[in-house]
């Protein structure tokens, strides 16, 4: 769990972006965030997600020209919702290589338990065999 400074600091941005990110993209976090005595925790996909989101943003500034730094603000209501929707599928993009890696290593996993499974099998039937053998020469 991560609180908003911790965050801000992390991603080197001021936590009044932080907070702004969390309205402009309320129902994509509320479900990574807490609240505990009145003090705002992300969880570890929170933080994925806000890390997603400020790195898309710093590369989406551009500039007016070389001598002039200061970014260009969006200025129309459709240009931010397509940019918060822009920013919602590469969440999403991110999310689904996540899971991707996270199969492939459960199927590495599955691989192994079944290994290990046919080596128990195999171990008791040699354990079963012996049983036998030695019931056969007790009843003989």
């Amino acid at each position: 769990m991560y609180k908003v400074s911790e965050v801000a600091e992390l991603l080197g941005v001021e936590k009044t972006e932080i907070f702004e990110k969390m309205i402009t993209h309320k129902s994509l976090l509320d479900p990574n965030i807490s609240k505990i005595d009145g003090v705002t925790y992300f969880d570890d996909r929170g933080y994925e997600i806000l890390m997603t989101l400020f790195s898309k943003s710093k590369e989406d500034i551009t500039y007016n020209d070389k001598a002039d730094i200061r970014p260009v603000k969006l200025s129309s209501k459709f240009e931010r919702d397509r940019e918060i929707l822009y920013d919602k599928i590469e969440i999403l993009k991110n999310e689904l290589a996540n899971l991707d890696s996270e199969l492939e290593l459960k199927d590495d996993m599955i691989i192994k338990f079944q290994m290990k499974i046919s080596e128990d099998i195999d171990l008791i039937n040699k354990l079963q065999f012996k049983i036998l053998k030695k019931y056969d020469e007790m009843s003989e």
